[in-house]
């Protein structure tokens, strides 16, 4: 599987136009001891990439810091997902308090 975006954002603002879903835009933070942050990201970027998740991730050493969107019928199993990693569970999902279907059009984790 890759482990990086293949559309430009251009050609992604299509295809959220025709999905024609609504997406909710959230953020959370956790610092943590994160031993290979490599191989979170790619871990992460495999799971959120299958959930159609779009935003900016920071990976470090010391924790996370993301800002994403996802179509709002799949935010539950976000969670679930989220939530099964050790460190991440119940962490505090921030919701936007204004909504853009277009806020991100990549998905970008990037290591720190």
């Amino acid at each position: 599987m890759q482990l990086y975006n293949k559309l430009s954002a251009k050609e992604r603002a299509a295809l959220i136009d025709e999905a024609g879903e609504q997406r909710i835009t959230i953020s959370f933070y956790q610092y943590a001891q994160i031993s290979n942050p490599q191989i979170f990201r790619d871990h992460l970027f495999i799971e959120w990439d299958k959930l159609g998740i779009l935003g900016r991730t920071y990976v470090a050493h010391e924790g996370i810091n993301a800002q994403i969107s996802i179509v709002g019928n799949r935010i539950e199993v976000f969670r679930k997902q989220l939530y099964g990693i050790s460190f991440l569970n119940g962490v505090r999902l921030n919701v936007a308090i204004e909504q853009d279907n277009k806020s991100f059009l990549k998905l970008k984790i990037k290591v720190r």
